[in-house]
């Protein structure tokens, strides 16, 4: 016996029993929580919390840069490449120069192209020195 043969009377009780099962099952799963407030309230804390670092990370990257004396020291510091024995023009001199000025600059150098140029240089080297 199918669907399609059934009395209407009891195709009508068939509708209200699972509408009502299924109004019950949607009532059941809106219910309210006894701990939603708590968990609301931790979150608010936990925003809270995130907030204050957030102003206290702004009020530290905002105060000034204080360059004391072993800074300026440490700043002054030629490269190896650039010393006694190497050429201040050199690829290595500036790769080094900008090595050490983004250590110590709030405004990184981008050493990158340099250091591509030294690379190709150093490999044309290794090949002559292999090459008879």
């Amino acid at each position: 016996m199918g669907i399609v043969n059934m009395e209407p009377v009891t195709l009508i009780a068939l509708a209200v029993i699972i509408s009502a099962g299924a109004g019950f099952g949607a009532g059941w799963g809106l219910k309210p929580h006894a701990d939603t407030e708590e968990i609301l309230h931790a979150h608010s804390q936990s925003l809270d919390a995130v907030l204050d670092g957030q102003t206290e990370m702004l009020t530290e990257i905002t105060r000034p840069v204080v360059i004391d004396a072993g800074i300026r020291d440490k700043l002054s510091d030629i490269p190896p490449a650039c010393g006694a024995e190497g050429d201040p023009m050199s690829v290595a001199c500036m790769v080094q120069a900008c090595w050490a000025y983004g250590q110590s600059a709030a405004q990184r150098p981008e050493c990158s192209d340099l250091q591509d140029e030294l690379v190709r240089l150093s490999k044309e080297q290794c090949a002559e020195e292999v090459t008879p």
